[in-house]
């Protein structure tokens, strides 16, 4: 029987307040992490809070190229603000180097 959908988004919260302070994490790692066959139903469920989850660091999850992934432009300027206030550095094209700080 497949996982509702809101046991699926519990996991993928769940994983993503697991992201230390100063790290991050991709789409991709978190499905895997959480046994879901899409990158894209994280996408989902971290599109999906309201902010009275303000609990949860959705702000530490981009893209597989270190990248923050294209949404509303205060949105992506937010969380480069949240990402860059616990002293993650961008690349000059806008990159994260996981080696320095994935997770």
């Amino acid at each position: 029987m497949p996982a509702k959908p809101f046991d699926t988004f519990k996991r993928i919260f769940t994983l993503v307040s697991a992201i230390p302070y100063g790290r991050v994490s991709t789409y991709g790692q978190i499905a895997d992490m959480a046994s879901i066959y899409s990158a894209r139903i994280v996408g989902f469920a971290l599109a999906s809070l309201k902010e009275s989850h303000g609990d949860i660091p959705w702000h530490r999850v981009v893209n597989i190229n270190g990248e923050i992934s294209p949404r509303s432009l205060d949105q992506m300027l937010i969380q480069k603000e949240l990402l860059v206030s616990e002293g993650i550095k961008f690349s000059k094209k806008g990159r994260i180097d996981f080696s320095i700080y994935g997770w």
